[in-house]
């Protein structure tokens, strides 16, 4: 499946982006420990940024499985933000 339109999340404080990459590593998704980079896991690829200044996390995914759509994919994101403390 084509990629997503950019998804930008607020309130991704230093210990936001922490608790979002242990999670991402948890469920089998390496993620670097710098602020921006790619990732790819389980079909899906996936390009992100974070800045601390501005406390957003702007991910983009530019591949993703049959099985999930851009909707879901939101939606978890910004359940996980909500659960780390973010908005």
């Amino acid at each position: 499946m084509p990629g997503c339109p950019t998804i930008t999340l607020q309130g991704v404080t230093q210990t936001v982006w922490d608790c979002l990459k242990a999670e991402a590593r948890r469920i089998g998704v390496p993620v670097p420990g710098n602020g921006s980079g790619s990732a790819s896991a389980h079909g899906a690829s996936a390009e992100y940024r974070w800045s601390e200044a501005a406390g957003t996390l702007e991910v983009t995914f530019t591949e993703l499985p049959q099985w999930i759509d851009c909707g879901s994919v939101e939606r978890r994101l910004r359940e996980a933000v909500r659960a780390c403390g973010g908005r």
